[in-house]
């Protein structure tokens, strides 16, 4: 079976975990930071400003020109870009243009950019929805959670829980199994927190690994684990590693 995180046998293994509370609370004081009024706005106002022409002897559109162009006045240059004919080059430079956004500070606002203007092509909304899971995991994962099933959701949930691993790669996990749709993603999810948990806690990774059924995800994840302590025991001479308790290996 191609993808046994769509196994029941391996949903019900996980059971043994307390349930997950997801911040809830946290997130209810502080409102989720999916500022879509401010990128409806950005989008609106393209029609009021936008420049004539590109500022700069640089090729028309040169996107380090861009990026220079928006520190200087951002507003000039998302009215300018979203000006242009719809074409791939223009998908670059709204692409560039959220990546200034979340370097400036505001990741939450770049990811309700990037949505707004369907910027999933190449991996750009993912990315920035990483960078606001690293500043701010609540906010991030309820946005992600609420986000209609498909392949685009599984994209962000699997970089939330990636960022969520570093952390807390336990509930990571069950995060993994809960939230994400089966498929090659939620696989590819579940391997890399199980590799962060293993540098935390190799014991602890190691039960979890042993709850699955057998087949191609567990001989993988087995794998995995194999190659962490190998990597570790060459890399310590006295043979023991980070995150391994008094469990002998």
């Amino acid at each position: 079976m191609p993808f046994l995180l769509a196994n029941l046998a391996l949903a019900g293994a996980l059971h043994f975990f307390s349930p997950v509370k997801l911040a809830a609370s946290a997130a209810k004081n502080e409102a989720v930071k999916r500022p879509a009024h401010e990128s409806e706005k950005v989008v609106s106002n393209a029609s009021i400003s936008a420049p004539a022409a590109f500022p700069f002897d640089a090729a028309p559109g040169s996107l380090d020109q861009l990026r220079q162009w928006a520190a200087e006045d951002s507003s000039a240059a998302w009215d300018w870009a979203l000006k242009q004919p719809d074409s791939v080059r223009r998908v670059e430079m709204l692409e560039v243009l959220c990546y200034r956004v979340a370097q400036d500070g505001d990741p939450a606002r770049a990811v309700a950019l990037a949505d707004n203007l369907h910027l999933i092509a190449h991996g750009t909304l993912a990315n920035l929805e990483q960078q606001w899971a690293q500043t701010d995991l609540p906010a991030a994962r309820e946005w992600a959670v609420a986000k209609p099933a498909g392949d685009e959701k599984n994209e962000l949930l699997e970089r939330v829980a990636y960022v969520w691993a570093l952390a807390d790669p336990e509930n990571a996990a069950r995060f993994v199994v809960e939230k994400m749709s089966p498929g090659n993603t939620q696989t590819e999810a579940a391997i890399s927190v199980l590799h962060q948990w293993a540098l935390r806690d190799f014991n602890g990774a190691e039960a979890w690994v042993e709850l699955f059924p057998e087949g191609e995800i567990r001989q993988r994840a087995m794998n995995e684990l194999a190659g962490i302590r190998e990597y570790a025991l060459a890399d310590a001479a006295s043979g023991s590693f980070p995150g391994e308790s008094s469990r002998a290996p």
